[in-house]
């Protein structure tokens, strides 16, 4: 769980109760409802373990780890290299190891009281995960992007230990046109409620004409008697002024039953959500039996209305604005897919001081952790939910058309599909998951069914009918859009796509957005993906009904490189996969009219190492890493662009070196001590083991040495919020 949200849960734990202790985990969130960080504590097996999902399982000599944790960008046996030429995965997978990863964790629930229901709630395991508890299988969840929460209530012993196991099988490849990573690399929770408890991701918040927070929600009654329910609502404002609470009439519940509520908190004064000032307010919906509250849920709020029309394109709270936007896939080089927050946040700020404004999640639902920084830091998202359909791309035969239209097994980790019954399929279910999971979050301003889908129109039309549905069922305010493939050549602007999505959206092909939006009924429409040729703009100033672009990309990443080995990745981006801005990168800041930087001086004889932290404390959470720049400079400071000299990293004190990397594209391994640089830059990255003075140094032969220091904290990292450095 970000540790901004563990503040805000142990800030009202104080408030409202005591706090309650799970054995074996951190307690992050502790109202009525518990929400425990069970993100430490695992234990990790490369390869299958025949057995690892039993509970009497001897797992005395596996590896001890913390998630997020991606074992693929490690592999096997680090240091030495992951890449491999032969890897299964070829060039679009980055020529990283894929196979088989099993996780153990031993936990104990002596500290919660008799009758609550236990559930695990994973952000996203890439992929096929297999959860057992004690020994039972739960469920099988194959998309890697997807949430999904198990009721673990039968399976978990109330005293004496407990043991989580989850297989994560990456086996069929090639499985991506780009990296995703292996393992659990998202964040994980345990959840304890109330048998009378709202539902997962059952509250929906809106804010009609920015004056009033409406929320709704659903109460689940899973204990053995009808009860008296009533839900309350408290709003707090950005400053944290509580407003006053709203109660709801009682309704009674059966035992087994549920109910849905819905109340309005009237907001004075508003302090809206835009990208210059975004503006957060907390919404605490309570859960009242009998007058006693039992369950809570809190919700983060932005007060916004962001509209979309072929006359004016695109406005927030009134005001026009376009999508200043590029695309992300989701590993971070070095870090692969398990980034720490403040390496997410980093990559954000340094996109936001190009003048970025909104990101496409390509082509893949983001973390929760992901949209919870976008809220707080400006930008909006279109937030898209598959690569594939039905057909592979390429020869891709692990790609999530082998799930798409299959019948999802029971239980999905996922709320019901609505207008659905019987056996669904799991394109449904998590087209689902997507949309009740991030649909309160004031960036996400729209949703992408898919990108460049191959499936014939014929095959297209119902399918994406069907999630528009989902989509607007679920959330009926946002618009849907694709990132579609020749638009004109695939029917899509005479068929039916064209009047099923909200915006018509189409990569590398401008006039056929515009021809398509302007056909009656007019729309708007949206670039959902152009090369970096900053001509474009011009088309999109120049036509109010285009809100806006996104390029391709906003920074390096792994995969996409098949047949380029050694390299594990293209050329694409405005900045390399450390952060180095790219030519391109300063001509779409200076388009964009954000204020301009300009690359650092270079020099030609290189004669030391200079060390720079980009923040001079760094923590112990795992959120948390600094990264320490190794600069290879002349006797003036000025980086010496074409070094590639290896730089050896040196720690003493309480830290630990995480990875180390450059903005090569050529493979070599992120672990151990030692890094070419590339353009006469390394990074190593490092994150406290406990407070006091961390010394790094960075060595190379010939040079002189380069020193620095950090100070190591126990304290929780805390994003930024706005504008960031």
């Amino acid at each position: 769980m970000p540790n901004f949200r563990k503040a805000a849960a142990v800030l009202l734990a104080l408030v409202l109760v005591p706090l309650t202790a799970v054995s074996g985990t951190a307690v992050a969130a502790n109202r009525y409802r518990t929400v425990a960080d069970f993100d430490a504590g695992w234990l990790f097996n490369y390869g299958d373990a025949s057995g690892a999902g039993g509970a009497s399982y001897d797992d005395g000599g596996w590896r001890r780890i913390g998630v997020p944790h991606d074992w693929s960008i490690e592999g096997r046996t680090p240091p030495s290299s992951p890449f491999s030429q032969s890897a299964p995965s070829i060039g679009r997978g980055a020529y990283l190891p894929s196979g088989i990863g099993w996780y153990r964790k031993h936990f104990s629930l002596a500290g919660v009281p008799a009758g609550r229901r236990v559930s695990l709630e994973f952000d996203g395991v890439m992929a096929n995960a297999s959860v057992y508890v004690n020994g039972t299988l739960i469920g099988t969840h194959p998309y890697g992007y997807t949430s999904f929460r198990y009721d673990i209530t039968a399976a978990a012993k109330a005293g004496g230990d407990n043991v989580v196991a989850v297989k994560t099988d990456t086996t069929s490849q090639p499985a991506s046109r780009y990296y995703t990573g292996a393992g659990i690399y998202r964040d994980v929770r345990l959840v304890t409620t109330d048998p009378v408890h709202i539902g997962q991701w059952a509250t929906r918040v809106t804010t009609p004409g920015n004056t009033t927070v409406h929320a709704e929600t659903t109460v689940v009654n899973e204990s053995a008697v009808a009860a008296s329910v009533s839900v309350q609502g408290v709003l707090s404002d950005p400053g944290g002024a509580t407003l006053p609470a709203v109660t709801t009439a009682a309704k009674t519940v059966a035992a087994g039953a549920s109910a849905t509520f819905a109340y309005d908190v009237p907001v004075s004064n508003p302090k809206l959500w835009d990208l210059a000032n975004p503006n957060l307010y907390s919404l605490a919906t309570n859960v009242l039996v009998s007058g006693s509250t039992v369950d809570d849920d809190v919700t983060s709020v932005g007060i916004r209305t962001l509209t979309f029309s072929a006359s004016a394109g695109m406005s927030l709270n009134g005001r026009s604005v376009k999508f200043q936007g590029v695309a992300l896939h989701q590993d971070f080089h070095g870090l692969g897919t398990a980034a720490p927050q403040r390496a997410v946040q980093r990559r954000l700020a340094q996109l936001k001081a190009l003048g970025v404004n909104a990101i496409r999640t390509a082509h893949d639902p983001p973390s929760p952790a992901f949209l919870e920084l976008t809220d707080r830091m400006g930008f909006l998202v279109l937030d898209e939910f598959f690569d594939v359909w039905t057909q592979h791309k390429y020869t891709d035969v692990g790609d999530y058309a082998t799930y798409f239209g299959k019948a999802a097994g029971a239980p999905t980790g996922t709320p019901a599909v609505p207008g659905a019954s019987g056996s669904v399929p799991w394109y449904q279910v998590d087209a689902t998951s997507v949309v009740l999971r991030d649909r309160n979050h004031p960036s996400v301003a729209m949703w992408s069914t898919g990108n460049e889908i191959r499936d014939p129109i014929a095959t297209r039309t119902p399918l994406l009918t069907r999630m528009v549905s989902i989509a607007h069922a679920l959330d009926p305010a946002r618009p849907v859009t694709q990132a579609l493939f020749r638009p004109g050549d695939s029917g899509d602007i005479t068929g039916a796509t064209r009047t099923i999505v909200d915006v018509f959206g189409g990569n590398y092909r401008p006039d056929e957005v515009i021809q398509a939006a302007k056909a009656s009924p007019a729309r708007a429409g949206l670039f959902t993906e152009m090369g970096t040729d900053t001509s474009a703009w011009t088309t999109v100033r120049n036509n109010a009904l285009v809100t806006g672009l996104f390029l391709w990309t906003g920074a390096a990443y792994l995969g996409e490189a098949d047949g380029l080995w050694p390299r594990g990745e293209g050329d694409f981006g405005l900045m390399d996969g450390v952060g180095t801005v790219r030519p391109i990168g300063y001509s779409w800041q200076r388009t964009w009219g954000a204020p301009t930087t300009s690359p650092p001086p270079t020099g030609t004889s290189a004669s030391r190492v200079l060390l720079t932290p980009d923040h001079s404390t760094v923590s112990t959470d795992v959120d948390d890493v600094s990264y320490v720049k190794a600069t290879v400079a002349d006797s003036a400071g000025r980086v010496v662009t074409g070094s590639s000299a290896p730089i050896t990293f040196g720690i003493s004190g309480p830290g630990v070196l995480v990875a180390v990397d450059s903005g090569s594209p050529v493979q070599e391994t992120f672990r151990g001590p030692v890094r070419k640089a590339y353009q006469g830059v390394a990074y190593g990255l490092v994150r406290a083991t406990g407070a006091g003075t961390i010394t790094v140094t960075a060595s190379s032969g010939g040079l002189t040495l380069g020193t620095t220091t950090l100070s190591g904290t126990t304290a929780p990292f805390v994003p930024c919020a706005g504008s960031c450095d």
